[in-house]
């Protein structure tokens, strides 16, 4: 039974080792030694995914209360605005240059569907102090009541 003992702990003891200095256990993301082969854009999201950030951000929910135009609210309990960011005429200001990660989600709901088609449309557009003209980067269009046809596709 000694012997066993002696044996569990030493074969205990190497294992720890091994993890602990990293010889075996889960594998750390490593790039390829070639950079050239992964985008500039690819490795910047990398690297600042894993670090925190002084970069601005924001999270901004839709006014309910507002009708015609989709109002941006900002002091709500899920809202954002960190690192410079602004709320400034229903748009967000970034005070600083640099590379952004862009993203949109746009939820609706209401109850029942107008006797006419509906569509809404979201883009964010971008200004720059240099380049005043508006530049589209992303936008959708889509109708919140969709309406099946004989053939049984949605429209």
């Amino acid at each position: 039974l000694s012997l066993f003992s002696f044996l569990l702990v030493a074969g205990a003891t190497v294992l720890f080792c091994l993890l602990h200095f990293g010889v075996i256990g889960p594998q750390k993301d490593e790039l390829p030694k070639d950079l050239s082969l992964i985008s500039p854009l690819a490795l910047a999201v990398r690297s600042s995914s894993r670090i925190p950030s002084d970069k601005p951000v924001a999270h901004v929910v839709a006014n309910p209360q507002a009708e015609g135009q989709l109002q941006w609210l900002n002091r709500r309990a899920n809202a954002l605005l960190a690192n410079g960011v602004e709320l400034r005429d229903n748009q967000l200001v970034v005070p600083s240059e640099g590379l952004y990660l862009v993203y949109s989600q746009v939820l609706f709901k209401g109850q029942g569907c107008p006797s006419t088609f509906m569509l809404l449309t979201h883009s964010i557009s971008r200004i720059a102090v240099s380049y005043q003209a508006k530049v589209n980067l992303l936008s959708a269009i889509k109708s919140p009541c969709q309406r099946e046809t004989p053939q049984g596709a949605k429209t």
